[in-house]
């Protein structure tokens, strides 16, 4: 499990947060994240993506777009980014930081695809002739060409529920003469998701889904019509020992999101991957009921691959480690996550406003929680608590009052110039 690793391989993070938090510098219910491993990950990821002669779009929806995690991992090799929804291309706007891919997985909607379009991402992902209709519009009146995407499936298609879309491989060539009359978009590539499986088990391998095979179908329909395929996007589960295995497969655009921040599911069961877990999540025991002790909660939208799951509590890392890991009770059900419940032993000794620092998966866009950049954390530079961000990336200060983009812009640009 995560936990597990990252004592074994960055105790010091923990107890750096632990003492951050107990001297007021990071609120509750915070993903803490640490800039130093972040580098790190995407400097592995980018390397090991050139080798393979692949170009990289960062997955922003885990870490909730944050501007520190997106502009340190251009800084270190990485491309642009992918907005996964609007929320994700608005973000990038708002903090100056260079849109890639949008429209995948959620399309634009119509009253923002002109917007969006303005952005110039890379390329932008149609389901629809309605959506290449929006942007072809939007694309003439600001005066430019806009290269798209088309997502794929096929009789065997391998999805998420919730997460299907995109145009059946009978409906390529329809939709290819669908558009013959639209100026303003060129056609260059195809994508689908997820084209690789998610191993959420010790022994299962990561292997190519369905989707790949859709992909190639589409690329012969492409191709038949006249269509030069320049772009072919194989995102999901996507680290650096897949890089091999996705060039392979004929991909030219990965998708790093999880191996940024060392939570893909294989980081939950081997400690010695070439990306580190960088983040963790800082809470705060509110209040005892019977023999169970409650956190401020917020932030448990998580996955640990494993049936228990455990946090470190105390009021310092001697005292926490002396109580071990703390079994936290997710498995109850909660219409709203108010609290974390945590069930100790009778030699385990808690006591309220003790820090409460768990390790798991996550996707940060769908907690309430506070995002926290730390730098120094390894050591090589000062440690800095940076600007901190809400869930609708309003930045702000320790004491959480309100600060500018601007003041957040200057900093990260200072912040970059140490890596």
């Amino acid at each position: 499990m995560y936990l597990d690793n990252v004592l074994l391989r960055n105790e010091k993070m923990l107890k750096d947060v632990m003492e951050l938090h107990q001297n007021g510098e990071i609120p509750v219910n915070s993903w803490v994240i640490n800039l130093d491993l972040i580098a790190k990950n995407c400097s592995e990821l980018s390397k090991n993506a050139k080798i393979n002669n692949l170009k990289t779009y960062i997955m922003s929806k885990q870490h909730n777009r944050n501007p520190y995690i997106n502009s340190l991992a251009i800084k270190m090799g990485l491309n642009k980014v992918v907005a996964v929804d609007f929320q994700g291309a608005l973000a990038c706007r708002d903090y100056k930081i260079p849109l890639g891919h949008a429209g995948h997985l959620n399309q634009i909607p119509r009253n923002l695809v002109k917007e969006v379009v303005k952005l110039k991402p890379e390329v932008i992902t149609v389901y629809n002739l309605e959506h290449a209709e929006w942007i072809n519009d939007a694309a003439k009146k600001q005066g430019k060409i806009q290269n798209i995407l088309i997502r794929v499936f096929n009789d065997n298609d391998s999805s998420f529920l919730g997460q299907e879309g995109g145009f059946h491989i009978s409906d390529i060539t329809p939709f290819i003469n669908q558009i013959q009359s639209f100026t303003n978009i060129k056609l260059i590539g195809v994508t689908a998701f997820p084209c690789l499986k998610y191993n959420e088990n010790l022994d299962d391998k990561i292997v190519p889904t369905s989707n790949v095979d859709a992909i190639y179908e589409a690329i012969d329909i492409l191709k038949n019509n006249g269509i030069k395929v320049e772009h072919v996007n194989m995102p999901g589960n996507t680290s650096s020992s897949e890089m091999k295995l996705l060039k392979k497969l004929g991909a030219t655009h990965v998708e790093p999101g999880n191996a940024i921040l060392g939570t893909t599911p294989s980081n939950a069961f081997n400690p010695d991957l070439p990306e580190q877990t960088a983040i963790c999540y800082l809470t705060e025991i509110s209040h005892k009921y019977k023999d169970r002790y409650y956190a401020y909660g917020g932030g448990c939208y998580h996955t640990n691959y494993s049936d228990k799951m455990y946090a470190m509590i105390g009021k310092n890392w001697n005292q926490a480690k002396a109580n071990g890991k703390v079994y936290y009770n997710h498995n109850i059900i909660q219409d709203i996550d108010y609290h974390m419940q945590f069930v100790p032993t009778n030699n385990q000794q808690i006591e309220i406003g003790d820090s409460v620092i768990g390790v798991y998966r996550t996707q940060m866009h769908m907690t309430r929680s506070y995002h926290v950049a730390v730098s120094g954390m390894s050591g090589d530079r000062p440690l800095k608590v940076h600007y901190i961000l809400d869930n609708g990336r309003n930045p702000m200060d320790k004491d959480l009052n309100p600060v500018s983009r601007t003041t957040v812009i200057k900093d990260i640009k200072k912040l970059l110039k140490t890596y």
